[in-house]
């Protein structure tokens, strides 16, 4: 069992075009996996699209022989790309709270559609901590809980996120405050009319909850943000 090498580096903020990176990401993620309602992963162990497996770290060890905290050195939780069959493992700690599985499982997820994982393989990178730990938790507040979903919801404060979304209420409080300084990108327009289309069922069944009549440019190229380009 090998792990990435823990670093300290100094921490720096994502420049504007590295957070519109890494929305694009989050969101080409959310199309991938054909997500259409919130909150993602609403079943943790799971196989996707042949590639990527997610399976409880203790589930893991035991079945290997091991004692069940063998992968605890990996904190909440791990992934490896394995480059002799192509496929990525996705490791978390079962005994971990649902919200805070969902939150790890999103920032996991960043390595693999980063593509930094294949110039590394058969290590495992952990969620918790390393050089792309700012990028991770970028990635997470999206695919988690995506800005264009949630404005087509009304859905803004943290109390609303945590029902929707399912992560835990630091994250939360934090992604409403993101929420009302999100700016729009043109960039991103045609990720998020496919979003939108993908996600239509889910949005109108929240905004009937939530006494919010739907809208008639659904499909439409959201201008909710301000222009930022």
């Amino acid at each position: 069992m090998h792990f990435h090498k823990k670093e300290n580096r100094r921490k720096r903020p994502l420049t504007k075009e590295e957070e519109k990176f890494i929305k694009f990401s989050a969101y080409d993620a959310l199309i991938e996996f054909d997500a259409k309602d919130l909150p993602v992963f609403p079943d943790f162990c799971q196989i996707i699209d042949s590639t990527i497996f997610i399976f409880p770290m203790q589930f893991v060890a035991e079945k290997e022989g091991h004692a069940e905290d063998y992968f605890s050195a990996g904190g909440s939780g791990v992934v490896m790309y394995v480059r002799e069959t192509g496929h990525y493992i996705i490791l978390y700690d079962e005994q971990l709270d649902s919200e805070q599985i969902r939150w790890t499982l999103s920032k996991l997820v960043y390595y693999i559609k980063s593509g930094n994982l294949e110039s590394c393989p058969n290590i495992f990178h952990y969620a918790d901590h390393g050089d792309s730990l700012e990028h991770c938790t970028a990635f997470a507040y999206q695919f988690t809980c995506p800005d264009i979903v949630l404005h087509e919801c009304g859905i803004q404060e943290a109390n609303e996120i945590i029902k929707h979304c399912q992560i835990p209420f630091s994250y939360a409080n934090m992604k409403s405050r993101l929420l009302k300084m999100a700016t729009n990108s043109k960039s991103l327009q045609f990720a998020e009319k496919i979003l939108k289309k993908n996600f239509s069922e889910y949005i109108s069944q929240i905004r009937q909850k939530t006494g919010l009549f739907d809208s008639p440019n659904i499909n439409n190229n959201s201008e909710y943000f301000h222009e930022s380009e």
